[in-house]
C-alpha cells in the first residue's frame, strides 16, 4: 500500500501515569506553634564579658598614664630655682631661675645634657650692692649694672654641667626680645662647663680655682668679657675648643695666671648688638705679667685679635713667658697690639699666619 503523503501519520495517545493515593494517608499541614511563653534571647557568654572588662581596664590604666605623665612632664617645665643650693642637685628639662643661684662650697650641681636654663630679668632674691656698677670707663656707654635686680649664677661648690654635641646645655635668657646683660653671668668656682651656649649676659667669671674646665661650648651675646680670668687670683683654667664671639669688650680678659687657651675660633658676627659696635671686639686681652699659652686658635673679623695691656694686677714672674702660637689671624683690624707699658720680650710668637689684616702689629 502506497503511503499518501497527504495523510497525517496516525499518532497513539500515551496516558499518563495516575497515582493510586487512595492508600496514602494524607498529611495534615504543619502550622507553626507560637509558645505561650516566649523563650528569652540567648545571655553573652562570659568570654565575651572577660573580654570587655579587660579592655575597660587596659582604656583606665592607659588614661591613668596619660595624666600622670601629663603632670609629670609639665612640672618639668616649669621648674623655678632660687637661693641657695646646700646640698648636691640635678637639673634637667627646662629650668626657670628667678633669683640669685649660690651651689655652696662642697656641694656640686649637675647638669643633664639637653637642659635649658632660662634666667629671669629681675632677681627676686635682691642681693648685692644698691649702687650701680658702671663697668670700664673705655666703655662709657656700656648701661649701669645693678647686683641687686640682675642675676648671678655662682658656684662656689663644683660645676658638672656636660652636654653633649647634639643635646647642649643652654643657659640663656627669659626674655622674648633678648640683649646682652639681661642676666648677670656664671662664676664658676671649680668644675667643668662643656658642650654649652651661655647668651644675654654681662659676663662670666673664673676667678678662684684652675680647677675650672671650659670646652667645647659657644659664648656669645656678652656685655662686656665673655670670659673674665684671674682677676682675683692668678690662676690657670682651660678654655678649650669653644667658639666665643659678640662679646662687647673682649672674648677673654686675662689679668693673671698661665691659663691655657687653645682650639678656639674668636670672632664678631652682630657688633650692632653691643650699646657702642665701634669700641671692644677684642679677641683676647692679655695684662702684663700674666702668662697664658694661646694656641691653636682662629681670630676673624675683630677690632684686636690679641691686645698686650700694660696694667698688671701681680707681680713680674721671672722667667714667664707668654706662648702665642699656631694661630690663624685673619681679616682683623690688627692682629698684635702692644700698650707701651708692656713689655713684649716675654712673647714668644711661633708659627702663627696672619692673614689680610690692616696691621699686622700695632704700638698704641
Amino acid at each position: 500500500m502506497e503511503d499518501n503523503p497527504l495523510k497525517a501519520p496516525i499518532t497513539q495517545k500515551v496516558q499518563p501515569e495516575v497515582k493510586d493515593v487512595s492508600r496514602t494517608p494524607q498529611q495534615p499541614p504543619v502550622v507553626p506553634q507560637t509558645p505561650s511563653n516566649p523563650t528569652p534571647p540567648p545571655k553573652p557568654k562570659k568570654r565575651l564579658k572577660t573580654k570587655i572588662l579587660i579592655t575597660l581596664i587596659i582604656s583606665l590604666v592607659l588614661i591613668g598614664l596619660g595624666i600622670a605623665g601629663y603632670f609629670y612632664f609639665s612640672r618639668g617645665k616649669f621648674v623655678v630655682k632660687s637661693g641657695v643650693l646646700n646640698k648636691d642637685e640635678i637639673w634637667s628639662g627646662t629650668i626657670h631661675v628667678t633669683g640669685d643661684i649660690d651651689v655652696i662650697e662642697g656641694a656640686t650641681l649637675t647638669i643633664l645634657p639637653g637642659t635649658v636654663i632660662k634666667v629671669a630679668l629681675t632677681d627676686d632674691q635682691h642681693k648685692g650692692r644698691d649702687e650701680p656698677i658702671t663697668g670700664d670707663v673705655h666703655f662709657p656707654k656700656d648701661p649701669p649694672f645693678y647686683e641687686k635686680e640682675k642675676i648671678t649664677i655662682r658656684i662656689s661648690g663644683t660645676l658638672n654641667a656636660i652636654g653633649t654635641p647634639d643635646n647642649m646645655i643652654v643657659f640663656t635668657s627669659k626674655s622674648a626680645t633678648p640683649t646682652t646683660q639681661d642676666w648677670g653671668g656664671l662664676d664658676i668656682f671649680h668644675g667643668r662647663l662643656e658642650y654649652a651656649i651661655v647668651e644675654y649676659a654681662q659676663y662670666n667669671n673664673i676667678q678662684h680655682s684652675s680647677d675650672v674646665v671650659i670646652a667645647n661650648s659657644i659664648i656669645r651675646n656678652i656685655l662686656a668679657d665673655c670670659i673674665g680670668i684671674g682677676h682675683s687670683n692668678p690662676i690657670s683654667p682651660q678654655i678649650l675648643n669653644n667658639e666665643i664671639y659678640n662679646c662687647g669688650h673682649e672674648g677673654i680678659d686675662l689679668a693673671g695666671g698661665s691659663a691655657i687657651i687653645k682650639g678656639n675660633y674668636f670672632h664678631l658676627e652682630n657688633p650692632e648688638i653691643q650699646p657702642d659696635p665701634f669700641r671692644g671686639r677684642i679677641g683676647i686681652v692679655v695684662y702684663k705679667n700674666a702668662y697664658p699659652i694661646i694656641e691653636d686658635n682662629v681670630f676673624e673679623k675683630l677690632g684686636t685679635a690679641i691686645l698686650f695691656l700694660g696694667n698688671s694686677k701681680y707681680p713680674e714672674e721671672q722667667g714667664g713667658k707668654v706662648i702665642v702660637k699656631n694661630n690663624r689671624i685673619e681679616n682683623n683690624d690688627v692682629a698684635f697690639n702692644i700698650e707701651p707699658d708692656y713689655l713684649f720680650e716675654v712673647v714668644v710668637r711661633e708659627n702663627n699666619k696672619l692673614i689680610n689684616n690692616r696691621e699686622d702689629e700695632a704700638h698704641r
